[in-house]
């Protein structure tokens, strides 16, 4: 889910929500979603990808590797949104609109290929590393993150350039502590 979405409402293009059409029927690009916000989009991406990197090299399974697959490429394309919005000046709405369907099929294939392979990995073994110093504070700081996003998914429109620097800050954040605490 995007932040500044609710769970189960549908996501509204940018004339949607009320930004401006040019003259020749373009839609205008609200300020402040620039190449640097971009560029911070991918941020989250890429040390989401480098922890799932990781896991996925400890846990040898197509369903749970197919999963990370979708959940990266969900991302991948939230970012490449942003990207057309900074240097296109347009809104391509499929590129924000995907992840709601690809991030919730991605997370189910993950965790469907966690419990297929269960034989595989000991849940003993996951808490030992998630309890273990320094992960274990890598995952509480990357905790206090993922509450703090659901909190302003809840209060921020993510389609306001401040708010949206706001969310990818702590998003960014809480995906490189996550990342640390799979890595160590």
């Amino acid at each position: 889910m995007e932040t500044g979405q609710l769970a189960g409402e549908p996501e509204r293009s940018m004339e949607e929500q009320g930004h401006d059409t040019k003259q020749d029927g373009r839609k205008t690009i609200p300020d402040g979603f620039t190449l640097g916000m971009a560029m911070m989009d991918c941020l989250p991406v890429i040390f989401f990808s480098i922890g799932a990197a990781v896991l996925a090299s400890r846990f040898e399974s197509p369903l749970f590797h197919f999963g990370i697959l979708l959940i990266i490429l969900a991302g991948a394309l939230k970012a490449g949104w942003k990207f057309v919005l900074a240097l296109a000046k347009r809104d391509v709405p499929f590129l924000s609109r995907q992840m709601r369907y690809l991030m919730p099929a991605g997370f189910a294939s993950a965790v469907a290929g966690l419990l297929v392979g269960r034989s595989r990995w000991s849940m003993a073994s996951v808490i030992s590393h998630a309890a273990a110093q320094p992960a274990c504070i890598f995952f509480l700081i990357g905790l206090a993150g993922i509450v703090t996003l659901a909190w302003l998914g809840r209060h921020l429109d993510g389609h306001d350039a401040q708010a949206n620097w706001k969310e990818q800050t702590v998003n960014a954040l809480t995906q490189l502590f996550i990342m640390l605490g799979i890595i160590f």
